[in-house]
């Protein structure tokens, strides 16, 4: 009988899948004779996406794996990525994702709060493009922030968030990290040689004279692992390691606190390979945060230690006789790094004053630099450069407008996120709005010392932000299940 009754419910469901299976099929089979190894490719390619129409949540695999392989090739004057070609094939397959009986539906739909949170910030770029002094780079920009801002949380409607997939998340983010961290680990222990590129995935190369590239293992001595950077690779673990900090104090079950707490070490070995200091600061943000967040009791005894500490750091410079009194002179190892820096801000606070309100256009501040002919004491040796601080690249690129309109989406973002974590208490989706907050902590930190539009970090923030945002009872981003009304 209850066989009957489903045949009945779905029935044409059933008829029409036959239909389909039948013409598919035959042109399989005859392309397969013709042609075996596209025929092969293209049946894999639909057994894939049929089974990751039914199953979304896989689709985090290769993308979370995609975002440590940052590969670029121009299309149309257009960088892109094997995690952009994974978005595509998830917009592509997203209406037969949310056709499955499981899935959500589309009444009472609102946009997901990131989209709402971003909007700002679109239209400050938007209005940005009027007194852009190249538009097409600034245009190219404001795409990868609809891509990242708009585009993917969209996309992640399509997870269900049940237990079953707050495992398979958990598992995903714990282990993925753990293959880059291991290559980086083996880069330095190899004296640069790295798993991925014996697997041959390249590491980003910009054009110019290969042997005045800096940052890479041959010329610093820091893992990178596939991201040729140890900038990169620092970044991707401390985010994906707010889930294995968040599981050892929240998880639901014992195996899955000990896993994260191997994954954790694993994590910081690899860390520690990248020898990235900025990588290291972020780390303690995220897990200062999270642990007041857990305990919000501690947050005098920080600023009374802070303002101890402050004070102590204070009398030992004075008392230093090492100290020259400059701020390169606190930094140890590359000073001229420190001095650059300083060199490119004051470059940032002219073209602000140039440019106040609208900026030169996101994504310009490199151009606008090199036009004012500015010299830095390490010349790079390929034209690429930015402000080494998100804030201030928006600054430029943006003005006053931009910059509100950005500090306005981190702010909305983190109320949601407190506003959900005092919902959400002890279950199973708790760990990962505890990881969220932490990794917004983190991203604050890193925006203050690279500039991170150009990295694929922000695809990792907002699925670390989604699933700490995403309610894991009734609704999920604010959809209604099909299993709800019925």
């Amino acid at each position: 009988m209850a066989s009957e009754a489903w045949l009945a419910e779905h029935g044409s469901i059933v008829h029409r899948g036959v239909l389909l299976a039948f013409p598919l099929g035959f042109a399989l089979a005859l392309l397969t004779t013709l042609y075996p190894l596209p025929g092969m490719a293209l049946g894999l390619g639909l057994g894939g996406a049929l089974l990751l129409s039914r199953h979304p949540g896989l689709v985090l695999v290769p993308f979370v794996i995609s975002l440590a392989i940052p590969i670029q090739k121009a299309l149309g004057g257009i960088p892109v990525n094997a995690a952009d070609g994974l978005l595509v094939i998830w917009c592509l397959l997203w209406p037969f994702m949310l056709m499955r009986e499981e899935g959500p539906r589309l009444e009472r739909w609102r946009a997901p709060i990131l989209v709402r949170a971003i909007t700002p910030f679109l239209i400050a770029i938007c209005l940005a493009q009027v007194s852009s002094i190249a538009q097409g780079n600034s245009l190219k920009q404001l795409l990868r922030i609809v891509e990242w801002f708009m585009v993917l949380p969209l996309l992640m409607l399509v997870f269900r968030p049940d237990p079953r997939f707050w495992l398979f998340a958990a598992l995903t983010l714990l282990l993925v990290p753990c293959l880059f961290a291991v290559d980086g680990l083996y880069e330095l222990a190899s004296n640069g040689t790295r798993i991925t590129g014996m697997l041959g995935i390249p590491v980003p190369i910009p054009e110019g004279d290969l042997a005045q590239i800096r940052h890479t293992f041959d010329i610093s001595g820091r893992a990178g692992s596939a991201f040729g950077g140890a900038q990169g690779l620092a970044m991707y673990l401390v985010m994906c390691m707010s889930v294995a900090i968040a599981h050892l104090f929240l998880s639901p079950r014992p195996w899955l606190r000990l896993l994260a707490g191997l994954c954790l070490l694993v994590c910081l070995a690899g860390l520690a390979a990248t020898k990235s200091r900025g990588g290291l600061l972020g780390a303690l943000t995220l897990v200062l945060v999270m642990q007041l967040v857990l305990r919000p009791g501690l947050l005098r005894w920080l600023v009374l230690v802070g303002l101890f500490g402050a004070l102590g750091l204070l009398a030992v410079l004075a008392l230093s006789p090492t100290w020259d009194g400059t701020l390169a002179g606190l930094v140890p190892g590359r000073p001229e790094a420190v001095l650059d820096r300083l060199i490119i801000w004051g470059v940032v606070f002219d073209v602000f004053k140039d440019n106040p309100l609208l900026g030169v256009g996101l994504g310009n501040f490199r151009d606008e630099f090199f036009a004012r002919s500015v010299t830095l004491n390490v010349e790079l040796g390929y034209a690429s450069l930015h402000a080494h601080n998100t804030y201030l690249e928006i600054l430029a690129g943006t003005g006053l407008l931009g910059l509100l309109g950005y500090v306005a989406f981190l702010v909305i973002v983190a109320r949601a996120l407190a506003r959900r974590w005092r919902e959400r208490l002890k279950d199973d989706a708790a760990p990962f709005t505890l990881a969220a907050i932490g990794t917004l902590a983190a991203y604050m930190v890193f925006a203050s010392v690279d500039m991170l539009l150009l990295q694929n970090m922000h695809f990792l923030l907002v699925v670390l932000l989604g699933l700490g945002l995403s309610d894991s009872r009734a609704e999920a981003f604010g959809l209604a299940r099909l299993g709800d009304a019925r």
